[in-house]
């Protein structure tokens, strides 16, 4: 299904900038980055994930409130499964459910993203695991991108080469997962934020 791959990891383009400026919490506490916490809460799914200005990434694009991000993330996802019901979006006019139980895999890969780009290494594979353990009703392709994501974090060189062959066997040369990918194996052995986002990483091998 064509959707559950954009759900999953084409919103990961507007994750990038990330790469380029986490950092650890500011000292200066939660509260620099984060008015009223219960009104992230009474966002809706789609709004919270993806509007860059009301959602999660309003707060990751604060300088030292990128983990506070993460942590929020946290949070709401604990919330949809807590209530249990399901989560929809609108899609093409029509209301399409993403899970039936409140459990998002692009929640958790999304915060492990964060976490990958902060170097919270362990972390972040836990979470990326996760995304591909859940039961979201979108989920139903893109393994071979989480995979070879969780290899580089793992250090396991020849599997991320393999994840990468097998995504490439099924999509188009200018697939955004494989350009984040090349980039994974170009600097491989240097920290995630910089093989994931950095222009000379992120070069499409001729």
């Amino acid at each position: 299904m064509r959707f559950g791959v954009y759900l999953c990891f084409a919103a990961l383009i507007g994750l990038s900038a990330h790469a380029q400026v986490v950092a650890g919490p500011d000292t200066a506490s939660e509260a620099k980055c984060i008015e009223d916490r219960e009104a992230y809460f009474a966002l809706d799914f789609w709004t919270f994930d993806q509007d860059p200005e009301r959602g999660h990434r309003a707060i990751g694009a604060i300088p030292g409130c990128e983990l506070v991000a993460a942590d929020l993330i946290s949070d709401y996802h604990d919330r949809l499964r807590t209530i249990g019901q399901p989560v929809t979006i609108e899609y093409n006019q029509q209301a399409v459910t993403i899970s039936k139980t409140g459990e998002v895999s692009v929640l958790y890969w999304h915060e492990g993203q964060i976490r990958a780009f902060a170097g919270q290494t362990e972390q972040a594979i836990e979470l990326f695991e996760l995304s591909l353990k859940s039961k979201s009703e979108a989920r139903r392709t893109g393994d071979e991108y989480a995979l070879a994501s969780i290899a580089f974090l793992q250090n396991d060189f020849p599997e991320l080469l393999r994840q990468r062959t097998k995504l490439a066997s099924r999509e188009r040369r200018n697939d955004i997962n494989l350009g984040v990918l090349d980039g994974l194996i170009a600097c491989f052995g240097e920290p995630y934020a910089k093989a994931y986002g950095s222009i000379e990483c992120n070069r499409r091998p001729g």
